[in-house]
């Protein structure tokens, strides 16, 4: 037992460091977004709906191993 929570662990901690990662380089896209004219714009945001989605789909992973410690 004490081996799977262990493994739950560093997957909650693993899944955490990921929401974290993700959240800044959405912050960045938002930015570039700001930056950004012209024919890279659609580009950047594309990019940014996808980090979004990424955020989104961490947040729920983490959500869903926190209810089950």
């Amino acid at each position: 037992m004490q081996g799977d929570q262990t493994q739950h662990g560093e997957r909650c901690e693993t899944v955490g460091e990921l929401f974290a990662l993700l959240a800044v380089a959405q912050k960045m896209g938002h930015r570039l977004g700001y930056e950004t004219h012209g024919e890279a714009y659609d580009s950047v945001r594309d990019l940014n709906q996808l980090l979004h989605q990424a955020c989104e789909k961490a947040e729920l992973i983490q959500q869903t191993l926190t209810k089950f410690r």
